[in-house]
């Protein structure tokens, strides 16, 4: 079975896109930061204000990493497409070389 290298194409698309939308929940996050801090002036809002900001730099590790494997993905299906394009030509060679040696042994055997 041959790597379908436009669907490796589609994945990477797709986790670049999730990536993208990790950005806007952590945009809608701050906002939401910004607007309980306005709102709310309790000791509690240190605690609540580390919990948020460490749940940011979560989801920032998050995108880098998503962003880090759609290439990786693209790389890898390119990479295995390759191989599968040299072992179909190794073959195709090997069977090239026995269909003539198998002529030239019928030609000096005077068979053909």
């Amino acid at each position: 079975m041959k790597i379908n290298v436009s669907q490796a194409y589609a994945q990477a698309s797709r986790i670049n896109e999730y990536a993208q939308e990790l950005n806007e929940v952590k945009s809608r996050l701050q906002d939401f930061k910004g607007n309980l801090n306005s709102g709310w002036q309790a000791q509690e809002m240190v605690y609540i204000n580390n919990a948020i900001s460490s749940i940011s730099r979560e989801i920032s590790e998050l995108q880098t990493l998503l962003f880090s494997i759609g290439p990786d993905i693209v790389a890898a299906a390119n990479e295995i497409r390759r191989e599968e394009e040299a072992r179909e030509a190794a073959e195709k060679a090997a069977a090239e070389r026995a269909a003539a040696e198998r002529e030239a042994r019928l030609k000096n055997t005077g068979l053909r």
